[in-house]
Order: structure tokens, then C-alpha cells, then sequence
């Protein structure tokens, strides 16, 4: 992601992968027992039985409503209304452990942190366009073009974020791996695991505030909405001032200006991103659609036009 100043270069400014750095520091002890490998594995595991569970028990409360055998709280109505709506409970768990990979991957580098961040969205949009199917009659809607075009909006936006989701991921497996790192990446590795750290703990707050919030609101009556902006609004809010940090500490790291304008366009995409979260109609979608436009163009101009360096070792 950058080129440090002192002792290291790679292709395109981008660090390793998996950067080496020294484990027996606080925050590398923390970084490992709360996101590495057996941490990620094992939320993993949690989270596929909880999306199947979720599934299951969320489809049999609409077929005991379908068949009149329950009455469903009023609050709950809008998420019994279709099977459609089934899938919305697994969507969300697993929505939560990419966030959790997400979150993973901001030490790695701003692009690995931009891959997680666009298949985020592009689950995001798919269970927003199921609840859109599921909250409305087709034999009464396909008739209103507006419904049908912004359900079009929708799936191609989809499609427009699964193309940069995958373009990302191809640019990461083949980036070039160097095993020796400068003592300035070392540290500057070691403050984006701080920063995600830091992260990781306000997402543990609020997923649990959030779904406490639900519950809360479910007992007492209150009416569910369907909003990807639940969460999803205050965690992006958090990850632009995250991202925002980083690229101004890589300042003291680099002074090669595609790097710092590929980082800066990357953070462009994520406010592009957070601002789709709460935009109404055809806002989403277009907005979506432009952060997926913006991160891809970066991706591929620095990728473009930039010179690859052979990597050197310390």
C-alpha cells in the first residue's frame, strides 16, 4: 500500500500480504488472539451454525403464521410477510462476520480492507433487493415501471460490485510477497493493528447494542424495519474516520504521490459507500454503483500506469 522511505519496496507501493511483524508486542498478541487464524475460524464456525439455525427457525415462524397456528407480535409482521424474508436472518449473520473480516484485513493493506468492504456492500444490496421482492406483489407491481426499474437498479448494481469484489481479490493473489520488512513498515503495521483493534472493540459494541436494541424493540412492540442502515450506518461512519487515520500515519512513510492518491481514493469510495447506506430510491444503487466505479478506477490506474519495483530486502 505504500512505499516507505528507508528500505523497502515492492510492486505498485503495496506492503506484503501478511506482513512479518515481531509477535511478542501487546498488540500483536492482541490482534492474533481476537482476529487470527484460530480467532477467524472459530467466529466462522459460530457464525455458518447461527446463519443456518437463523434460516431455519425464521422459516418455520412464517409457515406457523402462514397456517394460522401463531399470532406473530405486531412488530414482527414485516419479517413474516414472505419465505423471501427467511433468507434476510442468515444474510445478517453472515453480513456481521464479514464486517469481522473486514476488520481483519485493515493491517494487510487499504486494498485487501477495500476487497472485504466491496463484498460487504454486495451482500448488503442482495438482501436489500430480496426484502424489496418480498415486501411487494409482483402480480401488482410488474405492472409500475418504477418498481421494475429500480429493482433493475438493484440487481446491476450487484453485479457492478461482484465485478470489483472479484477484481480486487485478483489483484490481491497477485500481489509479489517479500519476507523482510524495514523497521518503518514494521511500526506502521503496528499502528493499523492498534487502529483495528480499537475498531474491532466498537463493533463488539455496537453489534451488541444493536441486536440488544432489537429485541428491546421487539418485546415492547415496536415496528421492524428492514434498513441496511441499522449498524451498517454508524459502523462505515466509524471505518472512514479509521480509514482517515491510516492515510494520514502513512504520510510519515511515503511521499510517493500514487500511493498516497490510490489510499485517498479508496477512502472516497468508503464515503461514497456510507453515504448509499441511508440514501432513499434510486440513491442507493447509484451511489453504490459510483463507489464500486470510483475504488475499481483507482485500483486499476495505479495498477495501470505506475512502475513495478523489484523488491528489496533489509
Amino acid at each position: 500500500m505504500i512505499q516507505p522511505k528507508n528500505g523497502y519496496a515492492s510492486n505498485h507501493g503495496e506492503p506484503p500480504m501478511m506482513p512479518t511483524v515481531p509477535t511478542q508486542t501487546l498488540p500483536a498478541r492482541c490482534y492474533e488472539c481476537f482476529m487470527g487464524q484460530r480467532a477467524d475460524a472459530i467466529f466462522k464456525t459460530v457464525a455458518l451454525w447461527l446463519a443456518l439455525v437463523g434460516f431455519a427457525l425464521h422459516l418455520l415462524a412464517w409457515g406457523l403464521v402462514r397456517g394460522g397456528m401463531i399470532v406473530p407480535p405486531a412488530g414482527l409482521e414485516p419479517l413474516l410477510g414472505s419465505p423471501l424474508l427467511a433468507l434476510y436472518t442468515p444474510f445478517s449473520i453472515l453480513l456481521v462476520y464479514e464486517v469481522y473480516q473486514l476488520i481483519q484485513a485493515i493491517p494487510k493493506s487499504f486494498s485487501a480492507a477495500m476487497t472485504k468492504q466491496f463484498e460487504v456492500i454486495a451482500l448488503i444490496v442482495v438482501r436489500d433487493a430480496l426484502a424489496y421482492l418480498a415486501a411487494t406483489d409482483p402480480f401488482e407491481q410488474f405492472v409500475d415501471v418504477s418498481w421494475f426499474l429500480l429493482l433493475l437498479a438493484k440487481c446491476a448494481t450487484f453485479l457492478v460490485l461482484l465485478l470489483v469484489a472479484l477484481g480486487f481479490t485478483r489483484h490481491e493473489r497477485r500481489r509479489t510477497s517479500t519476507l523482510e520488512l524495514s523497521a518503518s513498515l514494521v511500526s506502521y503495521v503496528r499502528v493499523k493493528r492498534v487502529i483495528s483493534l480499537i475498531l474491532f472493540a466498537c463493533f463488539a459494541v455496537m453489534a451488541i447494542t444493536a441486536f440488544v436494541g432489537w429485541i428491546v424493540g421487539v418485546a415492547t412492540g415496536d415496528f421492524v424495519e428492514l434498513d441496511a442502515g441499522i449498524f451498517f450506518a454508524d459502523f462505515f461512519t466509524l471505518l472512514i474516520i479509521a480509514d482517515i487515520a491510516i492515510l494520514l500515519i502513512s504520510y510519515r512513510y511515503t511521499s510517493e504521490f500514487g500511493s498516497l492518491a490510490r489510499n485517498t481514493g479508496f477512502v472516497l469510495a468508503t464515503i461514497l459507500i456510507r453515504l448509499a447506506i441511508d440514501a432513499p430510491g434510486y440513491g442507493a444503487p447509484l451511489l453504490f454503483l459510483l463507489s464500486g466505479v470510483v475504488g475499481f478506477g483507482v485500483l486499476w490506474i495505479t495498477n495501470r500506469f505506475e512502475e513495478p519495483r523489484p523488491p528489496a530486502t533489509v
